[in-house]
């Protein structure tokens, strides 16, 4: 189905966006591939806490409440990841969907989302869980590993019929899944940029019989030019 808008046109070189971001976060991650696939320009202003959850008035100072990422278009300030995708999807039309016009591919693509949300952010939330537990707890952390390598039976099934999960190029679908995703597949360079990087360097992984997750993730995360590199 076309495309149709009678938005103003953006000027994608001079119009300059600001991303506030928790760089390793999955959410920050998130949005950083959005921007790249979509060839937007923006200033990355990374935020670091000294503890957590940390002093966050900087961050409630700009949009009254407390969690990142956020984006700044000139005087309009946008939190949460997902409204955020959604936000560079109406007001740049003339970059590539991550979307869809038509009303079922649409609900095909927040169905992922969904399952992101709930299936996927279990496994990776008992790992972060662990992370900054004083004693780590092997049990968990193994019951982690198999509930992540049991529910990305569904994206490699998925991906054994395509390279994406909806249509023929790459959605807020795939971004959304891939995202935390990589903390299952992080690199050296990635897991010495901070400890808790490092923790799930050692203690997460996909698993067996997941190639294809595998490759995905790393296509997708290469639209992220902070960790996506490899």
């Amino acid at each position: 189905m076309t495309r149709h808008s009678t938005l103003p046109r953006r000027n994608l070189m001079s119009d300059k966006l600001t991303l506030h971001e928790l760089t390793g976060s999955p959410n920050n991650v998130k949005v950083r591939i959005a921007l790249g696939y979509k060839g937007l320009k923006y200033d990355r202003k990374p935020v670091e806490f000294d503890d957590y959850p940390g002093d966050r008035s900087s961050v409630v100072e700009l949009s009254r409440q407390p969690r990142l990422p956020l984006l700044q278009d000139d005087q309009t300030v946008i939190f949460g990841s997902d409204a955020i995708l959604r936000y560079l999807e109406a007001n740049f039309p003339d970059t590539p969907p991550i979307f869809s016009d038509d009303h079922q591919t649409f609900g095909e693509i927040e169905q992922w989302e969904l399952f992101v949300r709930t299936q996927i952010g279990e496994p990776i939330g008992m790992l972060f869980g662990q992370a900054f537990a004083p004693e780590p707890d092997a049990q968990v952390i193994a019951k982690a590993n198999e509930l992540l390598n049991d529910r990305t039976g569904a994206l490699e099934d998925k991906l054994n019929t395509g390279e994406f999960l909806v249509g023929e190029h790459l959605t807020a679908a795939d971004i959304a899944c891939a995202a935390p995703l990589y903390l299952a597949d992080l690199t050296d360079e990635n897991a010495e940029s901070h400890p808790i990087a490092g923790f799930f360097r050692t203690h997460l992984n996909l698993g067996d019989g997941r190639e294809k997750t595998r490759a995905w993730v790393r296509r997708v995360m290469a639209y992220d030019p902070v960790r996506g590199r490899r």
